[in-house]
């Protein structure tokens, strides 16, 4: 949901996913004057609740030695920034914030009567519709997980703590996925997966649970011999699964999918898809639980179809150039088809890499944003697009680990850059220290495949699913996407995600590099005392300023 509300000369622009909703604020140039900050206040009707929300900076003429385990109201110590995201939201939840610019002295703020704006907004529900998409928390490496927990989950006693930083950290991934296969309840039904990393325990009892039902499961996993493929052989055998219902893939490349198709079975034992479950998401304890993935159900049976088709493809576990020639006669690829509205779908591997380079140029040729998250760096492709851009649009590029080349690609000031990174006293100076939860060895951040072009647009393109952007994930792995075009309310969930993900990892990454750069840490971690905050988002050129005026005034599709 998208709305936008003007009221004595603030402006406030709400985009609501499922559990985040990012604001995109502005004053008008006569009330900007002496302006500290601005106060949110939430509304929550579901739960009948309502407070100053808070945050972790504080003035220092104030707070001077702030805890690090404590918050600090927006009322006292206000958002000095004009776009804001709360992820502390709830699904389905109607909220109403009042947004108000705090003024003169940090000792001594003050309404300016009337200056203020009220909005109200309702979250989605990822359990109901065409789509679901389910985020894990991807930010084990926090200050809330710090304060809620402190060590990683398995040093943490006794059991029930542990499970209860499992479930914080899962954010309703881990039960997503048990629900999904949990529809698969009796003879009626019949599941279809494949899968690459597939080692969680309550992943596989639950497709256990779902044949001891009745319902016909069968698997298709990676079972080179390599770590993975021994990995799940490992925890197949621990689990009892039946080996009836397992089909070893041994001739991919990599077999990287992770989707399962939900069926109807006929007692004549004929499938009707019902709806699929795709994503970035392997089925691991650092897949669920870990670095930042994402699982989308979409129930849609058509859809469902081609995966089901694909599936029927790797079933007979073909060799790399036999499944490319399967992949370009079923998937093909022509960009033309990508442009309607609607739900398409892209699988691998194929001959050459016309799927590649038109990702690139879409993300390239995107005219407010394009957003893309990469686990092994950024692709030659997406680099050349973005060192030979001209135009006005941000890019933004959420990164695992540091690229090679990325001070080449991101010098142009509107390429804006996160890397995976942790907090602590080395570069924030008054944050707890942060540590990751242990379950991700390779690659400890960030794992999601994801490309947003345009998703403030009216014409949104949303690109998920197993796929690295890279040359391999094109011609050599199996792999599967989704490409899905106007649709607002998913481009939304994606976009108040990526920003969550990505605003929390960009205060750590140049906190740490500030730090690097002999820059006073200490002194970014106060808010400003004076309104000098406000320069950069109205100073010409300045990114702060192209942000500003895209998130709280070129949005489009809003509602009301």
């Amino acid at each position: 949901m998208r709305k936008r509300a003007t009221s004595g000369g603030v402006t406030v622009q709400a985009i609501a996913g499922t559990h985040s909703i990012f604001f995109g604020l502005d004053l008008a140039a006569d009330v900007r004057p002496t302006c500290l900050g601005f106060a949110i206040h939430r509304e929550d009707h579901t739960e009948k609740q309502q407070y100053w929300l808070s945050g972790f900076k504080t003035f220092e003429s104030v707070v001077p030695v702030p805890n690090p385990k404590a918050f600090y109201s927006t009322r006292d110590h206000p958002v000095q920034s004009f776009y804001w995201g709360d992820y502390t939201v709830k699904p389905g939840h109607r909220y109403t914030y009042r947004i108000v610019p705090r003024y003169r002295a940090p000792k001594n703020l003050v309404d300016s009567p009337g200056v203020e704006a009220t909005i109200d907004i309702t979250t989605g529900d990822p359990d109901t519709g065409p789509h679901g998409v389910y985020f894990n928390r991807g930010v084990a490496a926090s200050q809330a997980y710090e304060n809620k927990f402190g060590d990683p989950p398995d040093k943490l006693k006794p059991p029930e703590k542990r499970a209860a930083a499992m479930t914080w950290l899962s954010r309703g991934l881990a039960e997503a996925i048990a629900a999904f296969i949990g529809q698969a309840k009796s003879q009626k039904f019949a599941l279809r997966a494949a899968v690459y990393e597939f080692t969680q325990p309550d992943v596989l009892a639950a497709f256990h649970q779902a044949k001891d039902a009745g319902a016909d499961v069968e698997i298709v996993y990676a079972a080179n011999a390599d770590p993975t493929g021994d990995a799940n052989r490992t925890a197949i055998a621990a689990a009892g699964l039946d080996p009836a219902m397992l089909h070893p893939r041994t001739r991919a490349k990599i077999a990287h999918n992770k989707f399962i198709v939900l069926c109807r079975k006929s007692a004549a034992g004929a499938l009707t898809p019902v709806s699929v479950w795709t994503g970035s998401t392997n089925f691991t304890e650092g897949g669920i639980f870990g670095h930042s993935n994402v699982g989308h159900a979409v129930r849609d049976a058509a859809v469902a179809q081609r995966y089901l088709e694909f599936w029927g493809q790797l079933l007979g576990d073909p060799d790399t150039d036999p499944q490319r020639d399967w992949v370009d006669a079923n998937s093909p690829f022509d960009p033309a088809s990508m442009g309607p509205a609607g739900i398409h779908t892209l699988f691998s591997p194929r001959h050459g890499l016309a799927v590649l380079n038109w990702y690139a140029q879409r993300f390239g040729a995107a005219t407010d944003g394009g957003y893309i998250t990469g686990a092994f760096g950024l692709n030659a492709t997406f680099e050349n697009v973005l060192v030979g851009y001209s135009g006005k649009a941000l890019h933004y590029v959420m990164l695992d680990r540091a690229d090679n080349n990325q001070d080449t690609w991101s010098a142009d000031h509107k390429v804006i850059v996160a890397v995976g990174s942790s907090g602590g006293p080395a570069s924030l100076t008054r944050w707890a220290k942060e540590g990751l939860t242990g379950f991700n060895n390779f690659v400890p951040y960030l794992h999601t495949k994801i490309a947003l072009i345009d998703p403030l647009g009216d014409d949104p393109t949303v690109i998920s699913g197993s796929a690295n952007f890279s040359p391999d994930s094109t011609t050599n792995n199996d792999e599967n996407m989704l490409i899905i075009r106007g649709d607002t309310e998913i481009a939304d969930v994606y976009f108040t995600e990526f920003t969550r993900i990505f605003n929390h990892f960009y205060a750590r990454y140049w906190a740490a590099r500030l730090s690097k750069g002999g820059t006073d840490a200490q002194e970014h971690s106060f808010l400003a005392e004076t309104d000098a905050w406000q320069k950069p988002y109205f100073a010409a050129g300045n990114p702060k300023r192209l942000q500003r005026q895209l998130f709280s005034s070129a949005v489009q599709g809003n509602i009301g």
